[in-house]
Formats: structure tokens, sequence, C-alpha cells
């Protein structure tokens, strides 16, 4: 299976009951499954893209969450803003930059409860996670036969919640920036990882009785 870190909130945690996704079942008897918590992530992606004169778009380069939730927003400007410079752009240029946003959401499992910090960013907290992959299918109902009240979904490896063009070397660059800021609220998210391990701590810290 595979590893990954993430620097990027969890949005929800749903409690799955799994069973491998080539299990052979026999029919009207019930089947057992592994009741685990998935945690869903969720992460930006930022893909710089051309239009040239003949209006044939070139995707160029693909950004991700690495300095925090939303941050490849960030390192996709600094490229347009480059591109736009370099290549003389104007708001009415038939050349033109813009940037296309994915929010995603990945399923995974939990391998540790510590965050890891790098030497190279300190400011940043990431977890390491093990991606829900194609080798699982979630069951309705545990330990009850496979029929059509009781049916078996694959896993999907991501889910896209949301696709926008955020930036546009064809605005001016405060009509640009105040969309991006508009997007930035409107996918700001609490880390529910977080919520749930200070609400245990708050339990833990209340006195019985």
């Amino acid at each position: 299976m595979k590893k990954i870190l993430s620097c990027c909130p969890v949005a929800s945690i749903e409690t799955m009951n799994l069973i491998p996704a080539n299990f052979q079942f026999q029919p009207g008897k019930p089947v057992s499954a592994f009741q685990a918590n998935v945690w869903w992530i969720q992460e930006s992606e930022a893909s710089v893209c051309m239009r040239d004169h003949k209006q044939r778009i070139h995707h160029l380069n693909r950004y991700t969450d690495r300095e925090g939730y939303l941050s490849s927003i960030d390192q996709a400007i600094r490229e347009c803003i480059h591109l736009t410079r370099g290549y003389n752009l104007s708001i009415s240029s038939l050349e033109s930059v813009f940037i296309e946003m994915n929010i995603i959401q990945t399923p995974v499992f939990e391998l540790f409860s510590q965050e890891i910090k790098f030497s190279w960013d300190r400011h940043t907290n990431w977890r390491q996670y093990e991606v829900v992959s194609n080798e699982w299918s979630q069951l309705q109902y545990p330990d009850k036969p496979i029929s059509p009240h009781n049916v078996v979904r694959p896993v999907k490896d991501k889910k896209i919640l949301g696709q926008k063009v955020i930036w546009h070397s064809n605005q001016s660059m405060n009509d640009a920036m105040a969309y991006v800021k508009e997007f930035k609220l409107e996918w700001a998210l609490q880390d529910n990882k977080k919520i749930t391990s200070n609400q245990n701590k708050v339990t833990k810290l209340t006195p019985k009785g």
C-alpha cells in the first residue's frame, strides 16, 4: 500500500466496514468485515496553464500543498506572475496564463498520531498516512450476507470536491488577487483530527462525579 506524508487537514473521519476487493463470497453466508476509521485528507492542487495565440491550452506545472493547506495557490501565482512578465502579457493579450484549481479528498489510514517536522520547514506539521487503495471494498453491514440490501462498494482513491479557474492574466492584478482571496475563504477548513484530539484531552481532564 502507498504511504504518504501530508500537512493538510482531516476534513472528516468515517468508520468503514472493509473487505478485500478480491473477496470471494458464498451466497447466503454472512461476511465478516474489518472495521476501520478512514481519515479524509483535504488538499489542493494548482495547475499553471498557458493559452497560446491559437487558443490552445498548455498545462505547464502542477503544485501541491507542500507548505500547508491551500499553499499550492501561492506557489502557482508566483510562477504566473513570472510568466506574465517574461512574455510581456497584458489584459488585452491573445496569449494568457491562468491557474486551474482542484480541491481533493483522499481516504487514508492513520499510521502515526505524532506529527513530524522537517529541518527545512519547522513551521509546518506533517503526518504519515497509508492510502486506502483499490485493494479494499466497503461492506454496508458486517456479519450479514451480501445482497441487494447489503451491498459492496469500491472505496474511491480520491474525491474531487471542486474545480475552478482562480487567477487569470486577462484580469487586473487587484481583481485576480481578490478572486483568490474569495476562493481561499470558500475552502477554508478546520482540521477534524485536531478537533477530535482536543475533545479527547478535555474528556480526560474532566473529573468524574
